[in-house]
């Protein structure tokens, strides 16, 4: 490829550069609706994670998609709730299991484990796993995320 050639390429790639999450539509930041909790289910974007998406459920009803750099949130009965993604590996405490109150907030940070169970020959799947993220972290990672597309 010769030098012209990389130069168009690259000015060609100036508008997709300039797709920030400033662009995008957020998720509301108000309170639940009365006698409902909130989740809010986040994942980053990293150009060393799996670009894959993964399925978020609920005690194991799907909720939604969690696609790299994207937040979603589902407003809920209160009670508890098994917090799974569909994961092509295992991995210890891949899953969680809280309690949620009325007009309460909880933060769930969808990760992706790259290389968890990789060998030598390569990797065969994709692992992820969830966390519960602590409200002032995960306020400042939503900040920076959108909505999947649809």
């Amino acid at each position: 490829m010769n030098f012209r050639s990389l130069a168009v390429l690259a000015l060609g790639a100036l508008p997709l550069l300039s797709c920030t999450a400033a662009q995008c539509e957020r998720p509301a930041a108000a309170a639940p609706p009365a006698g409902m909790a909130r989740f809010y289910f986040f994942r980053s974007g990293s150009a060393y994670d799996s670009q894959q998406w993964t399925a978020v459920s609920l005690n194991r009803q799907k909720v939604g998609d969690s696609a790299p750099g994207s937040v979603f949130y589902r407003d809920v009965p209160p009670g508890r709730y098994e917090i799974e993604v569909r994961s092509d590996k295992l991995y210890p405490n891949q899953f969680r299991t809280v309690v949620v109150a009325p007009g309460s907030t909880t933060y769930v940070a969808v990760q992706n484990l790259p290389h968890w169970s990789q060998s030598g020959w390569g990797t065969q799947g994709t692992t992820f796993a969830v966390s519960i993220a602590d409200p002032a972290l995960a306020a400042r990672a939503i900040a920076e995320l959108c909505p999947p597309p649809r």
